[in-house]
């Protein structure tokens, strides 16, 4: 990510957005667990890039969504592999019992509502 020049939340916008197509900025800030108004800051720097750019609703103006635009597809698919890579090496000190009770739990974590 340092090579690229994007910080943690930036590789994580771009891997959201990447995986699960342009989204609202309500549910990649739900998926990210971050207030709309930091991901702004998050997605202006993305959009200085070049790799995401925002687009209004056709049916609803209030909501933007924002998409990988061509430069930021071609990295997405380019580091996503890199970054599996590294996230298998750090839990291949797990046995595979304990690999999928640790992701069943981020799955629970994932639609437990967060305690304030």
């Amino acid at each position: 990510m340092q090579e690229l020049g994007l910080t943690p939340p930036q590789f994580y916008v771009l891997a959201t957005i990447g995986y699960a197509g342009s989204l609202p900025f309500g549910e990649i800030g739900a998926k990210m667990l971050v207030t709309v108004s930091n991901l702004t800051g998050i997605v202006d720097r993305l959009e200085g890039k070049k790799f995401v750019a925002r687009k209004r609703d056709e049916r609803d103006r209030r909501v933007v969504h924002v998409m990988l635009t061509d430069k930021g597809a071609k990295l997405y698919k380019s580091t996503i592999p890199l970054f599996e890579k590294c996230v298998g090496e750090i839990f291949a000190g797990l046995s595979k019992a304990e690999q999928k009770q640790l992701s069943a739990l981020l799955r629970q974590l994932d639609h437990e509502p967060v305690a304030k």
